[in-house]
C-alpha cells in the first residue's frame, strides 16, 4: 500500500493573487516615474500597468507550473 500524497498548500491561491498584484502596481510606479519624467504620464501610466500584468502573469505561469 502506498501512503496518500501530502496536501498541497492552500495559500498558494493567495500567493499567486499577491504576485499578480505586486507585478501591476510596480509596472504602475515604473510607469507612472517615466511618465512623470518625460511629461506623459497618463500613457506611461497605461503602458506600465498593462506590461506589469503580463509579467505578473508570467511569474504565476513560471512559479505555479503544476496547477
Amino acid at each position: 500500500m502506498s501512503s496518500p500524497p501530502p496536501p498541497k498548500n492552500t495559500a498558494r491561491g493567495m500567493v499567486a493573487g499577491t504576485m499578480l498584484l505586486s507585478g501591476v502596481v510596480l509596472g504602475g510606479l515604473v510607469g507612472g516615474v517615466i511618465g512623470a519624467l518625460v511629461g506623459a504620464l497618463g500613457p506611461f501610466l497605461a503602458v506600465g500597468i498593462f506590461f506589469g500584468f503580463a509579467l505578473g502573469i508570467a511569474a504565476v505561469i513560471i512559479r505555479f507550473r503544476d496547477l
